[in-house]
């Protein structure tokens, strides 16, 4: 009987566990995810797929993928994309919103391929991030973000 409470408990846990872990995707944009033709950073926007999992009423973390759809001059071909990494907190949670703040650090992947001489440059750059969000008692969220490893604002 014992062994049957122990497995009940320990499923009960982990159901409930599971309940506050939540995946999901969308738009975003990028403030310098291209190339203008002067060679300065213009916005992109992107897609990304991410996990958030509250840890509590007040704590949770995230992580992130964000793929850009970014644009350059000819003969250029540029590849961008980051994950991320954040830890939230709630300031405001209640049935309705979830208003929080995120601090944490990304890792950021870009190509640069110049297709008339197939020359190409490979770099990667990690830097922390900064911001806030809400996410509606429907799912629907917005994050709008400080990040460091492309030196851009970022809207989700």
């Amino acid at each position: 009987m014992k062994i049957i409470l122990l497995i009940l408990f320990f499923s009960a846990t982990i159901s409930a566990k599971v309940q506050d872990f939540k995946v999901g995707g969308g738009l975003t944009l990028g403030t310098e995810s291209s190339i203008d033709e002067d060679a300065t950073g213009k916005s992109a926007f992107g897609i990304n797929a991410r996990g958030v999992y509250k840890i509590d009423e007040k704590w949770g973390v995230t992580a992130g993928f964000t793929y850009f759809f970014s644009d350059a001059p000819e003969p250029i071909d540029l590849t961008l994309y980051q994950f991320n990494f954040d830890g939230m907190y709630s300031f405001v949670k209640n049935d309705v919103i979830d208003f929080y703040g995120l601090l944490g650090f990304d890792l950021g992947y870009a190509n640069y391929e110049n297709t008339d001489n197939f020359n190409s440059l490979d770099d990667s750059q990690v830097g922390l991030d900064i911001g806030i969000g809400i996410i509606t008692e429907y799912g629907i969220f917005f994050e709008a973000k400080a990040e460091g490893a492309f030196n851009q604002g970022q809207f989700t």
